[in-house]
């Protein structure tokens, strides 16, 4: 009798997981077609109304502990970054709220235990900040960026997850930003000292809390890891009117340069 019981657990826990599966993927299908949505609307008003959809409905999806192992490929205009250890997932995306005007935004879905998740709502405040390349960020003030990748390192038994970002930015130039983020009382704190670098014009100004790179729109400059050397490689940056203080004149010179973790900062060595 305790054996068919045990088989009737089982088969239920399966079909519940299985209903599950096939809500999360239905949701995924319905949160790309109100993605391309806001891409294609000539609307701001639509493409805030839809934005908010998203928000409240990939909300709603997340809270599912289900979905988090769940990769969301039908998602195609929303960003999933996932963290080596398990610990978390970051979704990211954006909308055009007028020409050259984009808003981030951003849902970090933190794993508590096997049968448990934590929501982070990020929200983008990178419009209000004076100098956002110096501010200590939480999820409530965060820069918002698009985030395209995810590496892991260690320091004096504390984790730090870097993040690589884009930001469109404006109709003439395009920022990415490297972003350090650790976890205090189980909440996400962003950014800090972090960084050691050769002063450039191209460059922020140092001391900073998070590594801006902005330059011309389209000439994809470069920031990349480089896991096995346990660097990031960064396009290095040129003016083509010989103005290094008009970012929307920096385009990429061919060479690259580096940081390289040590001793819990991204270092940069002079060329």
């Amino acid at each position: 009798m305790k054996k068919y019981i045990c088989i009737l657990i089982v088969l239920t826990i399966s079909i519940y997981d299985l209903n599950a599966q096939s809500e999360i993927e239905s949701s995924g299908v319905s949160l790309q077609k109100l993605a391309l949505s806001i891409q294609e609307s000539k609307n701001i008003d639509e493409r805030k109304t839809n934005n908010n959809i998203i928000t409240q409905n990939l909300i709603e999806t997340l809270k599912n502990p289900v979905s988090f192992n769940y990769n969301f490929d039908s998602l195609l205009s929303i960003k999933r970054i996932a963290s080596q250890d398990g610990l978390f997932n970051i979704f990211t995306w954006q909308v055009q709220l007028e020409e050259g005007v984009y808003l981030q935004n951003g849902i970090m879905q933190l794993k508590v235990s096997d049968d448990s998740v934590k929501l982070f709502v990020f929200n983008d405040q990178s419009d209000k900040m004076e100098t956002p390349e110096n501010e200590n960020c939480t999820f409530k003030n965060w820069f918002g960026a698009i985030y395209y990748d995810l590496h892991e390192t260690e320091f004096n038994g504390i984790k730090y997850y870097t993040l690589l970002g884009y930001d469109e930015y404006s109709n003439s130039m395009t920022q990415k930003v490297i972003e350090v983020l650790h976890f205090e009382n189980n909440e996400p704190i962003f950014g800090g000292d972090y960084f050691i670098y050769p002063p450039d014009d191209t460059y922020p100004t140092a001391p900073i809390k998070r590594f801006i790179y902005t330059y011309k729109k389209g000439s994809n400059a470069l920031i990349k890891f480089e896991k096995k050397a346990n660097a990031i490689i960064l396009s290095e940056l040129s003016s083509i009117e010989k103005n290094l203080n008009n970012k929307s004149t920096l385009v990429p010179t061919g060479d690259e340069v580096y940081f390289v973790w040590r001793y819990g900062k991204w270092f940069m060595p002079r060329r």
